[in-house]
């Protein structure tokens, strides 16, 4: 069994207006890493995200494999294994990297499909409540991109 899951939004943006959201730390940081960004998405980078409702002094680290301009992100990221013992905290490391993959297609010339997967899940029980997670994780960083693009809010502010 390959566990992964695919998570998709579409945006009323434009395909480079999108991918710059994602691509560039200070957008990203007005939506999703509300405790910074350390730097772009370029390939072959560590970057640092951190967010301001699951406190960490190290934050997350994000390893960028791969970037296609205005087409494909391709993240690394420590697997964090089971389900929440208590509010904003984060789960445990699981000892290998989760691959996260967003591909970024033009539908015309004011919409944008933004399509994300993420795999490399050990079978497990631990895993899978972990890949729930991040599912859920991927699924609000996709709509908080589409208020934050669309209507000018930041969706996650307060959310957790």
């Amino acid at each position: 069994m390959n566990l992964k899951f695919t998570v998709q939004t579409k945006i009323q943006k434009s395909l480079e207006v999108v991918f710059q959201a994602v691509y560039d730390p200070k957008q990203l940081s007005g939506y999703f890493t509300t405790g910074g960004a350390s730097g772009p998405l370029k390939p072959g980078t560590e970057v640092i995200w951190k967010f301001e409702d699951f406190p960490s002094e190290e934050g997350v680290r994000v390893f960028v494999k791969e970037v296609e301009m205005n087409s494909k992100i391709v993240l690394e990221w420590d697997a964090h294994e089971g389900g929440y013992e208590s509010q904003n905290e984060l789960l445990t490391t699981g000892g290998y990297k989760a691959r996260t993959e967003m591909i970024f297609e033009s539908l015309d010339s004011n919409n944008t499909l933004v399509k994300i997967t993420e795999s490399g899940w050990r079978e497990s029980q631990a895993a899978l409540d972990g890949s729930y997670m991040n599912c859920q994780g991927w699924m609000n960083m996709s709509c908080c991109l589409k208020a934050y693009l669309e209507y000018g809010i930041n969706l996650r502010k307060g959310f957790f």
